[in-house]
């Protein structure tokens, strides 16, 4: 969607909404003015709360109350209480419209309705009431007869003020229909010069920025299509426009000079096309010089000495493609000389190496059954320590036996004792039971019987005393072999610690041979490696030397269909090559002092390194 379009479009939303807000503002100003559905059904139940309860400010149920009491119609202190109620209800009701905003005039009417009513509750309270709990039924109809007349002038009174508030009412009720009539009026007109306003703004909007905007437009696309000569309108203008179509003359201005620039290339592309055609068809004589345009005369001039350099170098590539040629010959014969000394070297070395892996082999399997040695002596110096511990473990172990058995001893003694005092009191208590005659018998009986079970228990504990002497004998004779034993396993712990010593030195001489075998080994078969790599190296070098004099003489074909400007083919002041021979000479020096020193880096060890240095 264009500019144009979205601010009509937005223009017509702002005038609906301006609409559409005016009728729903005169809605509800409508419905809620005086006079108005709201005000009318509020209305409707102020009157209908009026016709049927009675008002507190109008005292015809006091009246009435009185009437009852008057005519003897229920109890009488019910209805005392509820004049009582009512005199509470109407002072309260006329405090209230005192002390409100009410009009003056309502208010006077008001407090005119008061003065009979006051008279009315005096009356009341001086005559009536009294009178009618004294129950004289004269003065009763007399203090009735002045409240009916109280009574009717504050009717009248109140009948006056119900007139007045209705005329106040109809009053307000057309002010309130005025000033609707003022409000509606006053919203619609606003409502007009709101929509007067956003046309005016948007004719403005059309004419003063949409208009210019789209005729921009149409200049830029014209612009576009390769029409910078299309003029330009508003370039004068102080406003954001005017700087949008200055931009845009800015950016002609350089789309101008893009186009001459442009041309200006295509000639100069032109140009050295036609000299690079000439270039790739050998010539190198022709020259750009000053024909370009000012601007790219410097890219003439560095062509042309381009041009100079690359005869200069391909008339040194013709002389260096001669000298190589030779140096290929020579490079060739010192090859095949190099390669038959290399075939005999790496053969020695493929022996030598076969030799010392077969020693390596037989080194390490001395060294492993060392180390498999040293593991037994270990493990049996381990089972004899266990030993040693286990003899010590059996020494405590007999110890604490005999110390149990002196215990057990002590304990028996004690039984002894206790045994040998039964024996005593049960003497005792046959004495006396034969005392007692015929009544003592079964105690005597009874003491017989444990004077022999306390015999009994005596000899037992001599017999198990000296099973318990002979046993801690026994247990000492033991204690003292098994301390032999333990002293013998002592000393066999330490000759069995001798004997690893022996294996673990055995052990480590072993395997340090093993690893100089292996050094050694590694060592040969590094240089038989770099001796087969060499000899590889060299029929390389032949056949790179072959190739190299076939390529001499293609690439002095290929620098002969060049045609050079005079002067191109002197020869540059520069040192001269070295001979291909005393090169590859000087390589194979370098390649033997690598080799030499990884070797000595992976021995480690300064008598083979110089050993094998001297070989």
């Amino acid at each position: 969607m264009r500019i144009k379009r979205k601010v009509s479009v937005a223009a017509s939303g702002i005038a609906g909404a301006l609409l559409l807000a005016s009728a729903t503002t005169s809605y509800f100003v409508n419905e809620i003015r005086v006079g108005g559905p709201i005000d009318r059904a509020s209305q409707q139940i102020d009157d209908l709360e009026a016709s049927i309860l009675p008002p507190p400010a109008y005292i015809i149920e006091p009246y009435l109350e009185a009437s009852s009491i008057l005519n003897h119609t229920g109890a009488r202190a019910e209805h005392e209480r509820r004049l009582a109620q009512f005199e509470t209800d109407y002072d309260a009701a006329l405090r209230q419209w005192r002390e409100s905003t009410l009009d003056p005039a309502l208010r006077a009417g008001l407090d005119e309705s008061g003065t009979p009513a006051r008279l009315f509750w005096k009356e009341l309270h001086a005559g009536f009431l009294p009178a009618a709990a004294a129950g004289d039924e004269a003065a009763l109809r007399a203090s009735f007869d002045r409240l009916s007349q109280s009574y009717a002038s504050h009717r009248a009174s109140i009948d006056r003020l119900v007139r007045l508030a209705a005329a106040k009412k109809q009053a307000l009720a057309a002010a309130s229909g005025h000033s609707l009539t003022l409000a509606l009026t006053t919203l619609a007109a606003l409502a007009v010069i709101l929509l007067a306003v956003v046309a005016a703004g948007f004719v403005a909007l059309m004419r003063g920025a949409l208009g210019p905007l789209e005729t921009t437009s149409r200049t830029v696309s014209r612009m576009a299509a390769g029409e910078l000569d299309a003029e330009l309108v508003g370039i004068g203008r102080a406003d954001e426009i005017g700087d949008l179509v200055s931009s845009i003359a800015t950016f002609r201005d350089a789309a101008r000079q893009q186009q001459r620039a442009a041309a200006e290339q295509r000639s100069v592309v032109a140009e050295l096309g036609a000299a690079l055609d000439l270039l790739g068809q050998g010539a190198l004589t022709h020259r750009v010089g000053d024909t370009l345009p000012s601007d790219y005369r410097a890219v003439g001039r560095s062509y042309d000495q381009s041009v100079d350099q690359l005869g200069v170098a391909i008339g040194h590539v013709s002389r260096s493609a001669e000298r190589v040629k030779t140096g290929a010959g020579e490079i060739r014969q010192a090859s095949d000389d190099l390669s038959r000394r290399t075939e005999q070297q790496a053969a020695s070395l493929q022996q030598t190496a076969a030799a010392m892996q077969e020693i390596t082999v037989t080194v390490q399997e001395t060294a492993g059954n060392a180390a498999r040695a040293n593991d037994v002596v270990h493990d049996t110096q381990l089972d004899a320590e266990q030993s040693g511990g286990v003899v010590q473990r059996a020494v405590e172990a007999m110890s604490g036996i005999e110390r149990a058995s002196a215990e057990i001893g002590d304990i028996i003694a004690v039984i002894d004792g206790i045994a040998f005092q039964t024996n005593l009191l049960a003497l005792n208590a046959g004495v006396e039971a034969a005392r007692a005659g015929d009544a003592g018998k079964g105690f005597a009986v009874v003491a017989s019987e444990v004077r022999a079970l306390a015999q009994r228990s005596a000899d037992a504990a001599k017999d198990v005393k000296l099973k318990i002497t002979a046993s801690s004998q026994q247990v000492h004779a033991g204690v003292a072999l098994v301390g032999q034993a333990g002293e013998a396993l002592t000393r066999i712990t330490g000759r069995i610690g001798e004997i690893s010593a022996l294996v673990s030195d055995i052990t480590a001489a072993a395997e340090q041979q093993a690893s100089g075998l292996q050094q050694v080994a590694t060592a040969v078969a590094a240089m038989d490696g770099v001796t087969q790599q060499n000899a590889a190296m060299v029929e390389e070098a032949t056949a790179a030397a072959r190739s190299l004099s076939e390529e001499a003489d293609t690439m002095a074909q290929a620098v002969a269909r060049f045609r050079l400007a005079e002067g191109d083919d002197t020869p540059s002041a520069g040192r001269p090559a070295a001979a291909p021979v005393r090169q590859l000479t000087a390589r194979a020096a370098a390649t033997g002092a690598r080799i030499a020193a990884g070797a000595r880096a992976q021995r480690g060890n300064a008598a083979l390194a110089e050993e094998w240095s001297a070989f």
